[in-house]
């Protein structure tokens, strides 16, 4: 089978602080609207590359400066969701998507078994093994390891309008509940429960098979995306969102599932 990325394209995944302190793992799916100089353009203008449809705005550099305030390892994802949406299960039907609102995807039409395989191996299974490393690092050092994903929305969206920041899970978990508890508490953003999207949409694949799986509490953090368009606006946010993931770390505690035990997750920073 041929590989997807060549010499020119470097690897799929960046991985962040590798040896950072705190129990919580940060990813971002959608990091980069990348492509893979195999897939050209997709048949997009280059202008549709710099929207949403490609990427997720802003929440790289997000990711980022809240890996160095809470000392925290993050994986990120190098390429764009248009050349295969790591936030989805392998199966499902808009992995590769075809179109995203009314708008087709010409170099994703009619790939063949062959071609979804390429794009899986390229992109997505480097993506999955780098966070399984990961949590096997924190896991060997704390039971309490937990999974937070950043995301950004686009104010598009349906039942966006009055969001600013999302919170997404996939099953109920301490740390989601501590978090609204928290921004409710603060006042300062518009907050929101698996609004916008969320699991019924098929979009909390990443927390489902590293989270759920594993018994450990994840949530995504989504922010609409104006907030975060902008240095300023990316400092702000990344601050504001390190302290209050902080403060939600501090003071949550949980019942592991099956063991009945209550354990507390360590302060991350």
């Amino acid at each position: 089978m041929a590989q997807l990325l060549g010499i020119n394209d470097g690897p799929a995944v960046e991985r962040l602080n590798p040896l950072g302190s705190a129990d919580v793992l940060l990813v971002c799916e959608h990091a980069s609207n990348r492509l893979p100089e195999r897939l050209g353009t997709l048949g997009l203008p280059r202008d549709a590359l710099e929207g949403h449809i490609a990427w997720d705005i802003g929440a790289a550099v997000v990711t980022d400066r809240m890996s160095d305030l809470l000392d925290a390892q993050a994986i990120l994802q190098r390429f764009s969701r248009l050349a295969y949406n790591c936030n989805r299960a392998p199966d499902a039907s808009d992995v590769v998507p075809h179109s995203y609102r009314g708008r087709a995807i010409p170099g994703n039409a009619n790939l063949d078994i062959e071609a979804l395989e390429m794009r899986r191996e390229g992109i997505y299974v480097p993506f999955d093994s780098a966070i399984e490393r990961a949590l096997n690092t924190i896991s060997r050092r704390s039971p309490n390891a937990a999974v937070v994903c950043i995301q950004s929305f686009s104010p598009e969206m349906p039942n966006a309008r009055d969001i600013e920041i999302a919170l997404i899970e996939d099953e109920p978990s301490g740390l989601s509940d501590a978090l609204r508890s928290v921004f409710l508490h603060d006042g300062t953003y518009k907050i929101s429960m698996n609004e916008p999207y969320g699991k019924e949409d098929g979009a909390t694949h990443t927390l489902n098979r590293h989270a759920t799986r594993r018994r450990l509490p994840g949530v995504i953090i989504s922010v609409r995306n104006e907030l975060i368009a902008t240095g300023a606006g990316q400092d702000r946010l990344s601050r504001y969102l390190a302290s209050t993931l902080r403060e939600a770390c501090q003071s949550v505690t949980r019942v592991r599932r099956g063991r009945g035990a209550r354990t507390r997750l360590s302060p991350v920073g």
